[in-house]
């Protein structure tokens, strides 16, 4: 439990104030490749949304050297905050009561496990659409038109149906992709504007976008809790539907004529409510209609200019990385000891607490028999130990063993070793502890 709460309670605390920082480097750098087109905006946030996922991680144990905060007599109920090998902060300890990071802990894993429940969920009523859907059986015009949509973006095991629990197009399905149309719409909606949704809903379908977007949903669901999170997808969305806008209207029809169409297709979708909430990709999903008219009438600059420009956002964006996970804090959870059973029963302690209270002794050196044969080895032989309230060490027993002449040679020195005393809600208090001591040529 202890170890599941100091990943927790420190992808949290890193997560609070990473979050915020990398959306404001990633909408800087999206404004810097703007002018690229859209394929270079939704880079700068899909690489947003993968660092905000990751970076908080670099706090927890074993991914950087610690400078830990506190003295060795950490009191009860102790969250010892550590930071990354490239500072130099030195700080004091958190108390927290345990009930606070338990309670931490289990909300922060209900708000995951709630939104993967929900995902799952939307998966479920996604398959249930496309299983409840009638694939349609196109002639004349419709037929040619989804023919030549699908050839221009070479798709052949594509479907489409219809269903009358949906607004207006979408595409959904992992191996299986569906295109969903409502009833009569291949019949009754202007041929420029079937075209335009074709066009739209397949440029998603050859970007595999429903599969992304499952991925996408999967690495945000650690962030989940955060508002920020939302507001990042959002603009992966947003920027997504700009990048097949730009490949409908380059390879069906002309910008002029798609921007019209989408103008029709939103007045007809708003008279027509979607009865049913899934993880799918629509036409309409970013809910930008005028930026996306806006971005098909906007030229495109490919200058050196803007091609630096998108290298200075890839540098800033690496920059905001490698100083968050330089601060990164990392949580050291130390449960209280338990109840002494007598006045004078030692407390466990961990190893490494101990460690930097070492005040004197020996240090241990390899068997004289050992290095005349020349049969040394390296590695660690575990001691574990009682250190009394005076710093003295005593009852040693090994538990990890390296060989026989070499347990003896760290036995040996390590009863000559003397500690600071452990003070436990300020008394010298005798603990249990291990003790690895590590034999490396030249010791």
């Amino acid at each position: 439990m202890r170890g599941l709460e100091e990943f927790v309670l420190g992808y949290l605390v890193n997560s609070l104030w990473q979050i915020p920082l990398i959306c404001l480097a990633g909408y800087g750098c999206a404004r810097l490749v703007r002018r690229m087109g859209p394929q270079a905006e939704q880079w700068v946030w899909v690489t947003s949304l993968l660092i905000a996922a990751v970076l908080p991680a670099c706090g927890v144990p074993g991914v950087w050297m610690r400078h830990g905060f506190g003295a060795s007599g950490t009191a009860t109920g102790t969250v010892q905050v550590e930071v990354g090998r490239f500072t130099q902060s030195t700080g004091t300890a958190l108390h927290l009561p345990p009930g606070l990071r338990h309670g931490a802990t289990i909300v922060y894993l209900g708000f995951v496990l709630f939104f993967c429940g929900r995902l799952i969920w939307g998966l479920v009523q996604s398959e249930g659409l496309r299983r409840g859907s009638r694939r349609l059986s196109l002639t004349g015009d419709s037929q040619v038109t989804w023919e030549r949509c699908c050839r221009i973006f070479d798709l052949r095991d594509v479907e489409i149906a219809s269903t009358p629990l949906i607004a207006g197009p979408l595409t959904l399905g992992f191996r299986r992709r569906t295109l969903l149309v409502p009833p009569d719409f291949m019949e009754t909606a202007e041929a420029s504007d079937v075209e335009a949704a074709l066009g739209h809903e397949l440029a998603h379908m050859q970007r595999r976008d429903f599969l992304k977007n499952m991925l996408y949903e999967l690495i945000s669901l650690p962030l989940s809790y955060h508002p920020m999170t939302r507001w990042l997808k959002a603009q992966i969305r947003q920027s997504r539907e700009l990048v097949c806008d730009a490949m409908a209207a380059e390879f069906v029809t002309t910008k002029e004529r798609y921007a019209r169409s989408l103008l029709r297709l939103a007045s007809l979708m708003l008279k027509q409510p979607q009865t049913i909430n899934i993880h799918a990709i629509g036409i309409f999903d970013a809910n930008i209609l005028e930026r996306r008219v806006m971005s098909l009438m906007t030229k495109q600059r490919e200058t050196r200019g803007l091609l630096r420009a998108g290298f200075a956002a890839v540098c800033v964006l690496i920059g905001v990385a490698t100083c968050g996970s330089a601060l990164a804090l990392r949580l050291d959870v130390n449960e209280p000891p338990p109840a002494a059973t007598a006045a004078n029963a030692p407390v466990n302690v961990k190893g490494a607490i101990m460690a930097g209270s070492r005040i004197g002794g020996e240090n241990p050196v390899y068997p004289a028999q050992a290095k005349a044969n020349k049969d040394t080895v390296d590695g660690t032989c575990s001691l574990k130990a009682i250190i009394n309230k005076d710093g003295v060490v005593s009852n040693l027993q090994v538990i990890k063993s390296l060989r026989s002449d070499y347990d003896e040679a760290a036995m040996k020195a390590v009863k000559t070793w003397h500690y600071k005393p452990f003070l436990l809600n300020g008394e010298p208090t005798a603990v249990e502890t291990t003790i690895n001591v590590t034999f490396t040529l030249g010791s």
